[in-house]
């Protein structure tokens, strides 16, 4: 697996923002705090405080029993997810070609006969 689903990337993206909102928020109080004649030590305090504060601390917990949520669901109807980030890619599916056993393994598949106005075709 090579690429990151959908929901990784924005989640990732998300952090990326707040972290870059946090630490321009840590270093600008922590200037104002050097203009209004804090102890140094103070500011950084200050600083630190600021970036952990805004640290999304359940955010990885909620989309996590989001996807089990969804999941769970999807294993009602006899779909069995292993990978709880492919439940966004696969819940936008619209059509599974699979098996007879409903299993896919490999990412090749090929079509080697098809039904057609009540006909099988070679493909």
């Amino acid at each position: 697996e090579g690429g990151q689903t959908p929901i990784a990337k924005e989640i990732e993206h998300f952090i990326h923002i707040i972290t870059g909102v946090a630490v321009f928020l840590g270093v600008t109080f922590l200037i104002l705090s050097l203009i209004l004649g804090y102890n140094w030590l103070e500011g950084v305090i200050f600083l630190i405080g600021i970036i952990v504060a805004n640290v999304p601390e359940g955010l990885p917990a909620t989309v996590t029993v989001c996807l089990t949520l969804t999941a769970k669901r999807m294993a009602k109807k006899n779909c069995l997810v292993k990978n709880l980030e492919a439940v966004e890619t696969l819940g936008s599916t619209t059509t599974i070609c699979s098996d007879k056993t409903g299993t896919l393994t490999q990412n090749r598949m090929t079509v080697a006969h098809m039904w057609f106005d009540n006909h099988i075709h070679i493909a």
